[in-house]
C-alpha cells in the first residue's frame, strides 16, 4: 500500500507526530490532500519556540501535539506561515532574523490576532545584539507575556497588558524610571544587568499583583526593588554581589520559595522572609555546616533546603536537620547531594505548561529558565 493510500484519519496521526517547522512545510508542498491534512494539524499549534540543543548536551523538543519548533537555518516562508498557524497563543522569534525579513515578520505579526506572548530579539552572528529602526512589537497591542532584549517604547506603550516581562539585559535605572508603566505584572525576568550600572534607591510602583520575580543583581539596591513586591511568593536571585542594601523593617510574609546563588552571612536578609518554604543555595563556596544549622533555625515553615554541591556541607549537617526534625516534629527535606534527589532540570525550555515556580524555576540554573510559564488560560 502507498502511503497515500491510507485514510484521512491515519495520515493525521502521523502528521501529529511533525513538529519541525521544515518538517511540516516540506510535507505541506507534496499534493493538494496533504496540504489540507496538514493545515489541520497546524491548526492545532498554539507555541512556535526555537529548537536548540541546549547546553548539556540534551536535544529537545519534546513532540507535543500544540508545539512547532524551528532550528532551520533556511528562509521561511511568512505567506505560507501565516496560513498554517492560525492560533499560534505564543511566538518565539528570538533568532529568526535572517529567515524572514523585517517586513514579512510584520506581516506575520499582524495577522496572529489570537498571540498573547512574543518573544523578539536579534542577535548578529558575532552575538551583538541588532535592533531594528522601528520595533516590530509597535504592531503588538494585545501582548500579555513578553520578552525583549530590553525595555523597548513600544513594550512601555503596552505595558498595562503586560502579565509577564523577560528581559535580557537592563539598566537598574529602567524600573525606577519606567516601572509605572506595568501595574499588572505577575512574573519578571531580568536576565542581566547592562554593564554600566547606575545604583539608585528604587522610588517607583508597588507590584502589588507579582507572585514571581527572577533578577541578576548587581546592584547595591537590587532589594529595596523586592521590597516592593509585597505579595512575591518566590524569588530566584543570581546575587553578584556581596555588597547590597538591606532593610530589616520590611518584612516579607508572602515569600515562601528562594533560589540565591550566594553565600556571605545572608542572616540580615533572611530574616526577612520568617514564612519562607523551600530555600536553595546555589554558589559552591562558603557555606558550612554551621550556617545549615542556623538556617533551620531561621525558617519555621522551612520544608525544604537544598545545598546541593557545597564541598564543606558534610554527613553531620544532614544528621543534624534530621535530629532538629524530630526534636521540633518538623518535617524538613535536605539536600546536600544529587545522587538521592529530584535530579538537576538542566534542559532549557521557552515555554513551560503551568504558573509554578517550584515545578519549572527552583532545580534549574538562572540561564536555564523559562521565558514564560503558561497558565491554564492560554
Amino acid at each position: 500500500m502507498f502511503i497515500n493510500e491510507l485514510p484521512d484519519d491515519c495520515l493525521l496521526i502521523i502528521f501529529d507526530s511533525l513538529n519541525e517547522l521544515g518538517d511540516l512545510l516540506n510535507c505541506y508542498e507534496v499534493c493538494s490532500k496533504w496540504r489540507y491534512l496538514i493545515a489541520e494539524r497546524t491548526r492545532k499549534v498554539k507555541y512556535f519556540v526555537e529548537h536548540r540543543d541546549d547546553w548539556s548536551g540534551e536535544t529537545f523538543p519534546s513532540h507535543l501535539i500544540d508545539h512547532v519548533y524551528y532550528g532551520s537555518r533556511e528562509p521561511i516562508d511568512a505567506t505560507c506561515f501565516s496560513t498554517l498557524f492560525p492560533n499560534l497563543t505564543i511566538a518565539d522569534f528570538r533568532n529568526i532574523r535572517g529567515k524572514v525579513n523585517y517586513e514579512d515578520l510584520v506581516g506575520i505579526i499582524q495577522k496572529m490576532k489570537s498571540l498573547k506572548g512574543l518573544t523578539l530579539t536579534y542577535f548578529k552572528d558575532n552575538g551583538y545584539i541588532f535592533r531594528d529602526v522601528e520595533s516590530a512589537f509597535k504592531y503588538c497591542g494585545e501582548l500579555e507575556m513578553v520578552g525583549a532584549c530590553s525595555i523597548e517604547p513600544w513594550i512601555l506603550k503596552n505595558g498595562p497588558n503586560i502579565k509577564q516581562l523577560c528581559i535580557m539585559s537592563y539598566d537598574s535605572y529602567v524600573f525606577v524610571r519606567d516601572g509605572h508603566n506595568f501595574p499588572n505584572l505577575e512574573r519578571i525576568h531580568i536576565g542581566h544587568e547592562s554593564e554600566e550600572i547606575e545604583h539608585h534607591q528604587y522610588k517607583g510602583l508597588i507590584f502589588r499583583r507579582l507572585k514571581i520575580l527572577e533578577l541578576y543583581l548587581e546592584s547595591y539596591y537590587g532589594f529595596q526593588f523586592i521590597d516592593s513586591c509585597p505579595n512575591l511568593q518566590s524569588a530566584y536571585i543570581q546575587l553578584m554581589t556581596p555588597n547590597f542594601f538591606v532593610d530589616e523593617s520590611i518584612k516579607h510574609e508572602s515569600l515562601q520559595d528562594l533560589v540565591i546563588s550566594y553565600w556571605n552571612d545572608l542572616k540580615r536578609l533572611f530574616m526577612k522572609y520568617p514564612n519562607l518554604k523551600h530555600l536553595a543555595l546555589c554558589n559552591k563556596l562558603s557555606l558550612k555546616n554551621e550556617h545549615v544549622e542556623q538556617l533551620v533555625r531561621i525558617f519555621p515553615n522551612l520544608v525544604l533546603l537544598d545545598v546541593r554541591g557545597y564541598s564543606d556541607v558534610t554527613q553531620e549537617a544532614s544528621v543534624y536537620v534530621e535530629d532538629y526534625s524530630k526534636l521540633h516534629g518538623r518535617s524538613i527535606a535536605f539536600n546536600r547531594n544529587d545522587s538521592h534527589w529530584p535530579p538537576f532540570k538542566s534542559k532549557w525550555e521557552p515555554v513551560v505548561h503551568g504558573f509554578d515556580f517550584m515545578k519549572h524555576c527552583f532545580y534549574k540554573a538562572f540561564q536555564k529558565l523559562p521565558t514564560f510559564l503558561v497558565s491554564s488560560d492560554y
